[in-house]
């Protein structure tokens, strides 16, 4: 039996609710039609094996059906981005899957290069998966899977939760998050549209949540927003979170606020999948990864990866691999003997400025100790006279008025916790909505700041 017969097997056996959306429960067989009226669609519109076809949804049966369907029928599935339906040029991607109205649009697409990984790839006649990277560091990287690799990892029976499915479908967490809600034991698919703060308690009341997967960010968002004050979140056993580093003080904040819930590390990568992970304890940021299909190794405290869900490569960028399989990942790390790993974060997000580095995380962690702070994003940008300077996106708290807000109180506040080199040279008054991406993550990127612009 492969890994897609034995999926559609596991969902055949579930017993109880499957997955919940909009105040309604679904069992298997509500599931199982869904993927049903999907594949007749397909075969209706003579999409044959190894075709690609592409959807945007966020996830509720009709979506997921469509999914599967189009994964047992060995095409490979396009998970595109909200609003980047443009995404589809790149690829030779001919079908565009419209999952409200139950149809399926053609196009005639013709993809701006020739991929010999993709074409290799399509005589397989297997299931495939292109997801995007979120293009932050430039133009997104098509990701293609072989589907069938991914599912690896739920052959073993484990306990499951009742899950909220905050990352969205073309996340490979949220991807790893719903084939853990829908194939392990006892647990539940809980579909969101909305993911405002206030929202996500609403639902995590209604429907007896157990495990929130999530980010760093959305974690602060929630705080700070006081909306857990006014929901019963006692069901929550277990918050994930991953996609960016964890803050200190954040954690220790959550871990005061919600000492019932254990929170957990996550790690993984779109070109790798997730791995397993372990905490060492409730609480601290370092952690073990790998799995069983995973192998691991710290080269001048970069983490390299090689793993048996290795991506089949970027369609439309040069591979990441060495001859032996390994993948830098780019993350820069602090190594225990014990084998414990504290993740600092990406290599790409480092602040170089006149030769001194410094790691964004460690300078956001001395500003969100300022009373008046709420969040803050710092990065490198650019001015085309001074060249390469650090910069703080800062969300100051609703009490204070931030259109009187003095930033020198923030510099100031940095003279007397960071070294010179270390404090930014200019502090920016956001909101939230300015810094933070759809995936609930801070946009990390390189501003360019034209010598016009009002300097604080």
């Amino acid at each position: 039996m492969n890994n897609i017969e034995n999926l559609v097997n596991k969902i055949k056996n579930k017993k109880g609710p499957l997955m919940w959306h909009n105040n309604q429960y679904y069992d298997s067989d509500d599931l199982l039609n869904e993927i049903e009226k999907w594949k007749k669609i397909i075969k209706k519109n003579k999409i044959k094996t190894p075709s690609l076809i592409a959807f945007q949804s966020n996830y509720n049966l009709h979506s997921v059906g469509f999914f599967l369907a189009a994964l047992i029928q060995n095409l490979i599935v396009v998970n595109l981005p909200p609003k980047q339906t443009n995404l589809m040029e790149l690829l030779p991607c001919n079908y565009l899957a419209d999952i409200k109205k139950y149809r399926i649009i053609k196009k005639r697409n013709k993809p701006k290069f020739y991929s010999d990984i993709l074409s290799k790839f399509k005589k397989k006649k297997t299931s495939g998966l292109i997801i995007f990277s979120s293009g932050s560091s430039g133009k997104p990287k098509a990701i293609l899977h072989n589907f069938s690799l991914l599912l690896n990892k739920f052959k073993k029976k484990r306990q499951g939760y009742k899950t909220l499915l905050m990352l969205s479908f073309d996340h490979i967490g949220g991807i790893n998050t719903l084939f853990s809600s829908l194939l392990n034991f006892n647990s539940l698919a809980i579909c969101v549209n909305k993911k405002k703060a206030n929202d996500i308690c609403k639902v995590i009341e209604r429907t007896k949540a157990e495990l929130l997967p999530t980010t760093p960010t959305f974690l602060n968002m929630l705080l700070f927003s006081e909306r857990y004050k006014y929901y019963d979140l006692s069901s929550l056993k277990l918050v994930t979170y991953g996609t960016e580093p964890m803050p200190q003080n954040l954690l220790t904040k959550l871990k005061k606020i919600f000492p019932n819930i254990f929170f957990k590390q996550t790690y993984g990568l779109s070109e790798i999948g997730i791995m397993r992970t372990k905490d060492k304890k409730n609480g601290s940021l370092f952690v073990k990864v790998g799995g069983e299909d995973y192998k691991t190794k710290i080269i001048n405290n970069y983490l390299y990866v090689k793993s048996k869900t290795n991506m089949v490569g970027y369609i439309n960028s040069p591979q990441p691999f060495d001859k032996k399989g390994w993948m830098n990942t780019g993350d820069r790390v602090i190594k225990e003997k014990n084998g414990y790993i504290k993740i600092l974060g990406r290599d790409s997000d480092m602040i170089n400025v006149g030769g001194e580095k410094s790691y964004p995380l460690e300078i956001e962690n001395v500003l969100l100790k300022y009373k008046k702070v709420l969040d803050v994003r710092v990065y490198s940008s650019y001015h085309e006279i001074l060249g390469s300077y650090m910069a703080a996106d800062v969300i100051i708290k609703k009490k204070y008025n931030y259109k009187k807000f003095d930033v020198n109180l923030l510099r100031n506040y940095c003279k007397k916790h960071l070294p010179k080199h270390k404090i930014p040279s200019r502090f920016i008054i956001k909101n939230y909505d300015d810094i933070v991406s759809s995936r609930f993550k801070k946009i990390r990127k390189n501003n360019l700041i034209n010598e016009k612009n009002n300097r604080n």
